[in-house]
Order: structure tokens, then sequence, then C-alpha cells
């Protein structure tokens, strides 16, 4: 019972996470575009991540809400927080000159240590996500 507390308690705070910061890139997508035309990434793979990033959110929280799906929403919140992390990373390390913020909700006001800290986090929620499914399942095995 403990682990079923925990999975559904990883699960709520991701799914909070990513409904939150995805849906407000789709509300203000062209301040979003705005924000990733500035980015560091090579020019011609800019559309396509601009449209990846709100829809692997929603879809990752849309993945977490159901059991059948959530193991594999926690590996998308994983590959995500891994993602947004390493890029905090390199803009905390300096690697690039240039760093907007192309965040949605609340996370835009943070600045990159923060940033590295929180998806650091949510990088572990996933992860124990992920652990205590694989428990889960073991069990009802």
């Amino acid at each position: 019972m403990k682990t079923n507390v925990f999975t559904y308690l990883f699960a709520s705070l991701l799914i909070l996470l990513f409904v939150l910061t995805g849906v407000e890139k789709v509300v203000k997508f062209q301040e979003f575009k705005a924000q990733m035309s500035l980015q560091v990434f090579d020019k011609s793979i800019l559309p396509v991540v601009t449209y990846f990033i709100p829809i692997a959110e929603i879809v990752c929280a849309g993945m977490l809400l159901f059991a059948k799906s959530r193991f594999a929403g926690f590996y998308l919140s994983a590959l995500l927080m891994l993602a947004f992390m390493v890029y905090a990373a390199l803009i905390v390390l300096h690697l690039f000159e240039n760093h907007p913020c192309p965040c949605g909700g609340p996370i835009k006001h943070m600045n990159w240590r923060f940033h590295l800290v929180f998806n650091s986090i949510f990088l572990l929620f996933a992860v124990l996500g992920i652990i205590f499914t694989i428990k889960e399942r073991r069990l009802e095995n």
C-alpha cells in the first residue's frame, strides 16, 4: 500500500508540473515560440522542438493519469526532466552566451541554478515513480 501512495504522489506532482508548463506554452504559444527562437539550438530543429516540448509535456501528464500508461509516463517524464536538467546545467556552467527561459508557469521566474535543483528533484520523482511501479508489478505477480 505504501508504494501505491508514493506512486500516486510522484505521478500527481509530475502531472501538476507538466500541465502548468505545457498548457501555458500552448496558451502563450507565440511568446514561447519567440523565446525558443532565441535558443542556441540549430535553427533547422527549432520548429520541431518548439512543437514537441509542449505536446510532450501534455501527453506525459495524460499518460501519468492512467495506471496502464503510468509506467511509460514516468519514463517520458524522466527523459524530459533529464533533458531540461542538462540544459540548465549547461547554462549554469556558462556554456551558452544567450539563455532565455522558454519555460511555462511559475518556473519561468526561477534563476538557472534553482532550475537545475528543481529539475533534479522532479527527475528524482520520475525515477522513483519507475522504481515503485516496478515494485508494484512484482507484488501483483
